[in-house]
């Protein structure tokens, strides 16, 4: 048999339960190394229980940007 190819793909959401604040806009900075954690941490959790748990290798969170929520 032959290793399946990885293959690369971007989600995009939103948390409305996190306050945004400049920190997050520097990979150095104390807070986004701690956010950057928890998410990778319970993305991985999430999609490695969810269907493509089987084939799934691992996630890496990139950026934090600012968004708005319509309501």
């Amino acid at each position: 048999t032959t290793a399946a190819a990885l293959e690369h793909f971007t989600v995009n959401f939103t948390i409305t339960n996190l306050p945004y604040t400049s920190d997050l806009e520097n990979p150095h900075s104390a807070k986004f190394n701690a956010t950057q954690r928890v998410m990778n941490t319970l993305l991985d959790k999430l999609l490695k229980e969810s269907s493509i748990g089987p084939d799934f290798h691992g996630c890496m969170t990139t950026a934090f940007r600012y968004g708005s929520l319509s309501h």
